[in-house]
């Protein structure tokens, strides 16, 4: 389902979790951009020609998300990223989770904590291929009375490298937060990234 406004894509979702309007169907058209495929000797001699490093704002494009029930009144959510995107600098950046992190957990009675983060995600720069890890993840457990729990985990960084020559590095500067609950007892907490910065940067060795 994608919202009409933001142009995200969203799985599981009936609205649109940052613009609270009905997801539809259909894809929204989307501008044709700039961003075409570029030799790898080029992106290197782009990224020398900018002091050895060039940042790429990036924006998530597909969020998934799941529930699940334990009993009794256990709920557990899971969210992630699907992929993220952007172009700058004459570049293209597109990027797809490939492995996503899940755990769960409770507290005394009925309190149930889920957490999805995204552990490493593929993609490309300008038709180059682009592979990231996580290295920092982030959790936090929030309750609202009597027995609702909400578990939420979101990837802060990644790194890898864009072929030999160049390391990168993504930092999450934005991260969306959103929270349900079903009868009775039944609550669910939900991040993902929303936005962040891809750093490309030549490789001293």
């Amino acid at each position: 389902m994608f919202c009409p406004n933001c142009k995200c894509e969203f799985v599981g979702w009936r609205r649109c979790p940052d613009c609270e309007i009905i997801l539809e169907e259909s894809p929204p058209e989307v501008e044709a951009t700039a961003g075409e495929p570029m030799a790898y000797d080029e992106l290197l001699d782009l990224v020398r020609q900018n002091g050895g490093q060039i940042e790429i704002d990036v924006v998530v494009s597909g969020v998934n998300r799941e529930r699940k029930l334990r009993f009794p009144y256990r709920g557990h959510g899971y969210a992630w990223a699907r992929g993220m995107q952007g172009e700058g600098q004459g570049l293209s950046v597109r990027l797809a989770t490939d492995q996503v992190g899940r755990k769960r957990g409770w507290s005394f009675p009925y309190l149930g904590y889920g957490y999805a983060w995204e552990k490493s995600m593929q993609g490309q720069v300008s038709g180059n291929p682009l592979e990231l890890r996580a290295t920092k993840v982030q959790r936090e457990n929030k309750w609202r009375f009597p027995y609702l729990g909400y578990g939420r985990a979101w990837v802060e960084s990644l790194a890898g490298e864009c072929g030999q020559g160049l390391r990168a590095e993504l930092e999450i500067s934005e991260v969306a937060k959103k929270r349900s609950w079903t009868f009775p007892y039944h609550g669910y907490g939900f991040a993902w990234p929303k936005s962040g910065v891809l750093k490309l940067a030549l490789n001293p060795n």
